[in-house]
């Protein structure tokens, strides 16, 4: 019955009036029950779509910004990695010159040079018999 009542209060009321007869009651169940109840199921469903797309759109804006922090947060630790490595050169740097300036020039370092000139010709020397050798086998 409760039902009936409400149909009632949905639909518009109707007043049928024959010439002769009183007014009769409207009747209590609508005359279309399923276009209303058509009806009613798309406001419900249009209705729970706008929320959604507001708590969809609400969403999307938040993972964009957390997006735009996450990249702010990479440029930032590509920029300070950036700068202690450039700190760590620098001091790298600065610690072998002073080293350099406070032992001066290696003892062995004109040795070595004299050793390697003379590798450098024994290799030659190598070289140029050998040709000859190959040139006397054949």
């Amino acid at each position: 019955m409760a039902a009936n009542a409400l149909w009632a209060h949905i639909l518009p009321k109707v007043a049928i009036f024959q010439d002769s007869t009183p007014p009769v009651n409207p009747p209590m169940t609508p005359q279309d029950k399923t276009g209303t109840s058509m009806r009613m199921l798309v406001h419900d469903t249009q209705t729970t779509l706008e929320k959604f797309s507001e708590r969809l759109d609400v969403l999307m804006a938040r993972v964009d910004d957390c997006r735009s922090q996450v990249i702010n947060a990479n440029k930032l630790l590509d920029h300070e990695r950036d700068k202690v490595l450039t700190e760590m050169a620098d001091i790298s740097c600065r610690s072998q010159n002073e080293l350099k300036s406070h032992m001066g020039t290696p003892a062995q370092a004109h040795a070595l040079e004299l050793i390697h000139s003379s590798q450098v010709s024994m290799e030659n020397s190598v070289r140029a018999l050998e040709k000859r050798i190959d040139a006397l086998q054949t």
